[in-house]
């Protein structure tokens, strides 16, 4: 995949206490996008990382190509065949899917493994898809990014939801503002204070995900973090400067495709991911 510098990125993703899983069933949808994951894996260690993107890549999934948006089918076909010996192990750990069934985020651990490379030692990563329900009644993924880690990233037996106080489901009101305008109002205070700007409008139990180290978890152990960091820059639309990062699927000289999403809980959207970067595992990107 093309070169890149790896600079840090976070990737905030809505969580659940990973300690215990719910006992109410999985949503039908969410059952069904689940599987897509686990077929997207399975595909991969039949035909190649590179082919099996292709196929699962939404048409119009965003992708990023030195620091710029674009197709992530057209970045990925322009990206080198894997090596014959290369296997990119994942599974679906940790996710939820909206109310209306159409779109939803999965996340989970990552493992590269080459039989030429390390002695066959795998190299780990933690990989975040977004996915949408396509015409045909299929999910394709529309966004995925990524961060290697320095060793295995653990989470609890099985798939565990996203627990919700108060699920969303479509009850909002005049007040309730646009994602686009409670974003906007985000990034706007990111150029002031990080931290100050995540507090109000992070999950209890988010991730927070940064290359070559453990990811933080936890709210508060997240603004702790975040209160070292210097505010944003910004590019000429008002947005935080992404990162430049490589696909975080894939390994790590490969190419990239990028994502975020957020979620609305109680009214109110909560930012549920922003970016990963190049494991050596799974593909990845900046947030839009």
């Amino acid at each position: 995949m093309r070169a890149s510098r790896t600079c840090i990125l976070i990737v905030l993703l809505a969580a659940a206490s990973l300690a215990a899983q719910s006992s109410e069933p999985l949503p039908q949808s969410l059952t069904q996008m689940i599987e897509a994951e686990r077929a997207f894996a399975a595909r991969a260690l039949v035909v190649g990382w590179k082919q099996a993107f292709l196929e699962y890549f939404a048409s119009d999934a965003v992708g990023f190509e030195e620091g710029r948006a674009g197709l992530a089918r057209e970045q990925l076909a322009k990206a080198p065949d894997p090596p014959p010996d290369l296997q990119l192990i994942w599974e679906p750990r940790f996710g939820d899917i909206a109310g209306s069934g159409d779109l939803g985020y999965l996340t989970g651990p990552v493992r590269n493994v080459r039989a030429s490379r390390d002695g066959g030692k795998p190299r780990y990563s933690n990989y975040m898809s977004v996915w949408k329900r396509q015409r045909d009644g299929s999910f394709k993924v529309v966004m995925d990014a990524g961060i290697n880690t320095p060793g295995a990233v653990t989470f609890a037996p099985g798939f565990t939801r996203a627990s919700q106080t108060n699920r969303f489901t479509g009850d909002y009101d005049d007040t309730t503002p646009p994602l686009a305008t409670a974003d906007g109002l985000l990034n706007a205070e990111l150029r002031r204070d990080q931290a100050r700007a995540y507090r109000p409008n992070l999950a209890a139990s988010a991730r927070l995900h940064r290359p070559n180290v453990m990811p933080i978890v936890g709210d508060k152990r997240i603004l702790q973090w975040l209160a070292t960091q210097p505010p944003f820059t910004t590019t000429d639309r008002g947005a935080p400067t992404a990162p430049r990062v490589r696909a975080a699927r894939q390994p790590a000289d490969s190419t990239s495709a990028s994502g975020s999403g957020s979620e609305m809980a109680s009214g109110k959207w909560r930012s549920t991911s922003s970016s990963r970067s190049d494991p050596g595992g799974r593909g990845t990107i900046p947030a839009l």
